[in-house]
């Protein structure tokens, strides 16, 4: 490259010889390189005399085991007072080996290169050249690199890796042959203790948009020793590294933005490259923590929802739909689940990927919840993430016969939407779009009611509080209360009305109480012991929106009667406000790491909870599926095998499960029948369909 004679950081002394006028420091990181350390020093001292007014020499003895110790006592007799020896004990790593060379260096400008021999510190000269007061980084690329083939196979794919991950335009990450100007980077940023050291390092350089500059250099074979880098737990630990750096340097900002000690501006504008990786993230998220559950059979009143689908699913069914006090508030999920037969049979994988992808577009929801003024973009990408992979809501995802509580959660959470926009802009087209949704939540499940008192929160919560546009969910609550007085009146033939599922007599609030600690057990409770204690501060107005979020939405439940906590697939809308409360949580701990300056807490603790919720998805609870599956699974198999009568001791479920799941799952005209009770547990070939997960009444 062509450089003006003033912008050069050296004079040219009698027109021929270059001289570097600013300060240099040079040093070598060196483990075990007692062969290469004295001809490597020989030429830089020679290159420094000539080329360098100002300079000193750094060689970091990363706890070498051989004689480098002794041959560096030998080198900085020789070269006193321009070399010095930093002394680690034990051996920490390349890159706590380059941290200390950062630190201890003096000068203005810093360059390093490897103490194994395998770059030429003569080549130094070129980069000095190319030294501008403008240019923070000028940095080597191997013209030809002298390596076994498998480095240069693994240096390959992990350059091109690195580079497409953490989005770095240089070309060769992997040269460490850099000079580097002191105030273009902060040395105390870097993290790692490995490898993955010059990616923080060039990334770091990248983003503070100072001029780089590459320049190809010699590399040679290495003459002594074996590389540290290329062995298993070497790369095992590199891998490790990288995701934490990955994590700190890519995931952590795309999400929040970048740490603060100040609360966040909730209404910071996204880029389309943030919305897009954040999208990403949860999508991800939510498949990884999901994903398991894709191979389970159907679960019990899977069939009874199927069977429901046939009845009521095609167009000539919904007049009786209609009708039909119960199921009318479930026609949405009855509509799906009658195309999904219709296109994929009965297989259940096709249900399961449907319940997983109802969940991946509800956890994108939560994020858009960032319209919301008073959550705000960070919040909502971490309430969505931490939605994502949440285990608390499993049944919902997990269990297909639960899909009406990932429809209302669309609608509800849509309609929701649909009126912050209204509030914010007051066009019909917003408020159509809040009832429009409203009307759909109402069809797939009667706690979309929540959706009229959330409304009133977010009017509540308003910064600019309009109160005059509370008239405007009137029309919701006439709504609301016409659906309720058509369910009511209807109340003789409704199912939950004379099973005693429903009770208006139940003790909700003290089902309201203990559902909502079981909710927010443990990262919500966590949260709000570290609030309460006042080791975080809080995100202004977030703790309260997420309890009342939660009561709101688990008020509808609290008067069921068949269990003393609202089950596991009806907290999924209330799970939005433990999200917010968890997401308050982890900034507020992001904001207290930065002051401390350990900012590597964050991905640790990001990576705790997701190894938490995801360890205890694919084992525990993955488990209890399984078993909850079992029964039915069995009832088949000995169905598929058996033309008669099938006799039980002991089934779990209604025996209308059983005979819809032979009905749906064995083909062609014979089927077998099924019976349990006392005199069917008489019979010599009774079975027992229960185990120790879900158990039933043995005979």
């Amino acid at each position: 490259m062509n450089i003006n004679a003033q912008d050069r950081l050296g004079v040219l002394n009698t027109g021929t010889e270059f001289r570097f006028q600013a300060g240099l420091t040079v040093f070598f990181p060196a483990f075990n390189d007692a062969e290469s350390l004295p001809l490597l020093l020989e030429r830089t001292f020679g290159t420094l005399q000539r080329v360098a007014a100002d300079y000193e020499v750094v060689v970091v003895n990363d706890g070498s085991r051989d004689s480098t110790a002794e041959v560096l006592t030998e080198l900085a007799r020789i070269y006193s007072p321009h070399l010095r020896v930093i002394t680690h004990a034990q051996n920490q790593g390349y890159g706590a080996a380059l941290r200390s060379g950062f630190l201890a260096a003096t000068k203005e400008y810093i360059f390093y290169t490897d103490g194994d021999g395998q770059y030429d510190p003569r080549d130094l000269e070129r980069l000095l050249e190319a030294a501008t007061p403008q240019c923070g980084l000028v940095n080597g690329y191997k013209l030809v690199r002298n390596d076994p083939w498998h480095r240069i196979a693994l240096g390959w794919v992990y350059n091109r890796f690195a580079r497409w991950l953490f989005r770095i335009r240089l070309r060769d990450i992997d040269c460490d042959f850099r000079l580097i100007r002191r105030s273009a980077f902060d040395p105390a940023a870097l993290r790692s203790t490995g490898g993955t050291i010059c990616l923080e390092l060039v990334r770091n350089l990248e983003l503070s948009g100072t001029t780089i500059t590459e320049l190809p250099v010699r590399h040679y074979p290495r003459e002594h020793g074996r590389s540290q880098f290329f062995r298993i737990r070497s790369l095992a630990v590199t891998l490790m590294e990288l995701f934490q750096v990955l994590m700190r340097l890519v995931v952590t900002p795309a999400l929040f933005g970048p740490a603060s000690s100040e609360t966040p501006n909730p209404r910071e504008p996204l880029s389309s490259r943030r919305v897009a990786f954040i999208l990403l993230c949860v999508t991800l998220l939510s498949v990884l923590a999901y994903s398991r559950a894709l191979a389970l059979p159907f679960i019990s009143d899977d069939y009874v929802q199927i069977q429901l689908s046939r009845d009521f699913g095609p167009m000539s069914g919904w007049n009786a739909l209609a009708h039909n006090a119960l199921y009318r508030c479930r026609a949405t999920s009855i509509i799906l689940t009658y195309w999904i037969e219709q296109a994929f049979g009965t297989a259940p994988l096709y249900y399961n990927l449907a319940s997983l992808l109802l969940h991946i577009i509800n956890s994108l929801l939560v994020f858009a919840l960032g319209f919301w003024r008073v959550v705000g973009w960070r919040v909502s990408a971490l309430a969505a993430c931490f939605f994502a992979v949440s285990q608390r809501h499993s049944e919902a995802v997990i269990w297909f016969a639960a899909v009406p509580e990932l429809l209302v959660f669309l609608f509800s959470l849509t309609s929701f939407l649909f009126w912050i926009l209204w509030l914010d802009s007051p066009r019909r087209s917003f408020y159509g779009g809040a009832v429009l949704a409203y009307l759909l939540a109402l069809l797939s499940k009667e706690s979309a009611v929540a959706v009229v008192p959330l409304c009133v929160l977010a009017v509540l919560c308003h910064p600019e509080r309009p109160f005059r546009r509370l008239w405007a969910i009137a029309p919701l609550a006439l709504i609301a209360t016409g659906y309720f007085a058509m369910v009511f009146l209807a109340r003789d033939t409704h199912l939950h009305f004379q099973d005693g599922t429903f009770s208006l007599q139940a003790p909700f609030l003290e089902v309201l109480a203990r559902s909502m600690a079981g909710l927010l057990w443990i990262w919500g409770l966590v949260a709000l012991l570290l609030f309460s204690t006042r080791i975080l501060r809080p995100l202004p107005r977030l703790l309260p929106i997420g309890l009342a979020w939660m009561a709101v939405t688990l008020l509808p439940y609290s008067f069921l009667t068949y269990m003393t906590i609202v089950p596991s697939r009806h907290t999924y809308l209330a799970s939005v406000g433990l999200s917010f409360i968890v997401a308050s949580g982890f900034l507020a701990f992001r904001n207290h790491a930065a002051v401390l300056k350990r900012q590597w807490l964050i991905p640790m603790l990001a990576s705790v909870i997701v190894a938490h919720q995801c360890g205890y998805l694919w084992t525990v609870l993955h488990r209890r599926y399984t078993f909850r599956a079992e029964p039915t699974e069995q009832l088949l198999k000995i169905a598929r095998e058996t033309k008669g009568t099938i006799y039980a001791n002991c089934f779990p479920y209604s025996t209308v499960i059983a005979q819809y799941a032979i009905q749906i799952a064995i083909e062609g005209p014979s089927k077998p029948v099924f019976e349990v009770g006392p005199e069917a547990a008489k019979h010599p070939d009774a079975r027992n369909f229960c185990n120790a997960i879900v158990e039933g009444v043995r005979y």
